[in-house]
Order: structure tokens, then C-alpha cells, then sequence
């Protein structure tokens, strides 16, 4: 019985979750596009106007519009904290948007969230 009512469960939060995602989505990334780019780093996207991404993976789905994204970042050699800085972004339907921390030199504790790149992707949109 216990195992029935897990599978239902499952299968309920799993429609419910494909449900709320638009037809018109885009997608932020925490990873570097361009790893050539001399002291960004990766980092991970933790707020959507203030409602916590934690359970979504790298991509995280996002609507079309203005949006307040937290972002954090890996802490430099000495520091045990994350560091958290929130950038301000109008997302466009059907794009990827990735995502980094741009340090001035790689010791320095102090980071600016930059959009590393976007990618223009039809293929994520249901046409």
C-alpha cells in the first residue's frame, strides 16, 4: 500500500511540475560558455525573486520578464562561506543565459555576477 501511494505521489509532483514550466521558457546556467574568459567562475543560481531554486539542477527554467536571480559562488582559498550577489535581468523567451562570477584577480574575495553569454534555442520552446 505504502508503495502505491509513493509511485501516485511521484507521478502527481512529477505532472504537476511539467505543468507549470511555459511553452515560452528560458534557461539559466551557472556553468562558464567561455572558459577562456581569465578569472570568471562558475557559479550556481539559488533565488528567482526571492523563491529558492534549491531542487532544480543546472539548467534552471525561467519565464519571459524582469527578474531578481541570486546567484552564488564558490568562496576564494581561506573563506569557508559562499558569497551571494543578485543581479537584475529581462529574460527573453527561448534562450539560454549563462551565468558567472567575474573576480578582478582570483584571490580577491569580492565578485560581480555577469552574463557570460546567450544563446538564442528555438529547440528549448514548444512550438
Amino acid at each position: 500500500m505504502r508503495r502505491i501511494l509513493g509511485i501516485a505521489l511521484a507521478g502527481t509532483v512529477l505532472l504537476a511540475g511539467c505543468a507549470t514550466i511555459p511553452d515560452n521558457v528560458s534557461y539559466l546556467y551557472g556553468d562558464r560558455y567561455h572558459r577562456a574568459k581569465l578569472y570568471t567562475y562558475p557559479t550556481r543560481v539559488t533565488h528567482i525573486d526571492g523563491r529558492s531554486t534549491m531542487f532544480n539542477e543546472n539548467p534552471v527554467p525561467i519565464e519571459p520578464g524582469e527578474h531578481v536571480i541570486t546567484l552564488s559562488a564558490a568562496p576564494v582559498r581561506g573563506f569557508e562561506q559562499p558569497e551571494s550577489r543578485d543581479i537584475k535581468l529581462r529574460i527573453e523567451p527561448c534562450k539560454r543565459y549563462y551565468l558567472v562570477a567575474e573576480r578582478e584577480h582570483p584571490l580577491q574575495r569580492n565578485w560581480q555576477p555577469l552574463v557570460d553569454y546567450v544563446i538564442d534555442d528555438k529547440s528549448a520552446c514548444k512550438a
